[in-house]
C-alpha cells in the first residue's frame, strides 16, 4: 500500500517543520556573542513558532469540522510519525550535521542560510504532493508552500535593505 497523506497529515508534517526549524534558530541564536545576530536569530524563530502555531490551529480547526485525527498505524511508520517526514527537510535532527550554526556567521550568512533551508522546505513539500490524498491535501500543500515563499520573500527584502543592523531584526517582525 502507498502512503497517502492526508490533510491532517500535511498539517501535522507543517507543524514538526517549524518546531524543527524554530529550534535550529534558537541554537543560533544561543551561539552568538553579539545581540543584533542573536536578535536576528530569534525574530527567525518567532517566525516558524508563530507559523507552527497557526499550523496547529488549522489543524485542530480541520479535526473538529471533519472528526479526521491522527491515527497510530503500525503498519505506516512514515505516516504515524510526522516527525520522521519533517527531519527530511533539512531540519534533520542529527546533532552533528556540518551545517549546524557555529555563531560566527554574519547576518548575511544568517539571512542566506535561513534562505537555503526555507528553499528546502519548498522542495520537500513540492514532493510531498506525489503523496496527496486527493484535492485537499494537495490545496493544503499548497498553501504550506505559499507561507515558505512569503517567508523567503521577506527574508530577501530583509536582505536587501541597506538600513542599520537593528532595522533588519524590526524589518523581519514587521514585513509582511
Amino acid at each position: 500500500m502507498d502512503t497517502q497523506f492526508t490533510v491532517f497529515d500535511v498539517l501535522q508534517i507543517a507543524e514538526e517543520v517549524q518546531t524543527k526549524a524554530a529550534r535550529f534558530c534558537l541554537l543560533a541564536a544561543g551561539r552568538c556573542a553579539d545581540e543584533e545576530r542573536r536578535e536576528l536569530c530569534h525574530s527567525l524563530a518567532e517566525w516558524r513558532l508563530r507559523q507552527r502555531d497557526a499550523w496547529r490551529r488549522i489543524r485542530h480547526q480541520y479535526a473538529e469540522r471533519t472528526g479526521e485525527c491522527g491515527v497510530f498505524d503500525p503498519d505506516n511508520y512514515v505516516r504515524s510519525h510526522p516527525w520522521t517526514m519533517a527531519g527530511l527537510t533539512g531540519y534533520g535532527t542529527d546533532p552533528n550535521r556540518h551545517s549546524r550554526p557555529t555563531g560566527r556567521e554574519t547576518k548575511e550568512q544568517i539571512l542566506h542560510d535561513a534562505m537555503r533551508q526555507a528553499q528546502s522546505i519548498l522542495i520537500f513539500y513540492q514532493g510531498l504532493k506525489e503523496f496527496a490524498r486527493g484535492p485537499d491535501s494537495l490545496l493544503m500543500i499548497d498553501n504550506v508552500i505559499g507561507e515558505e515563499q512569503r517567508h523567503i520573500r521577506r527574508l530577501v527584502h530583509v536582505l536587501e535593505q541597506a538600513q542599520t543592523p537593528d532595522d533588519h531584526c524590526r524589518q523581519l517582525a514587521v514585513v509582511p
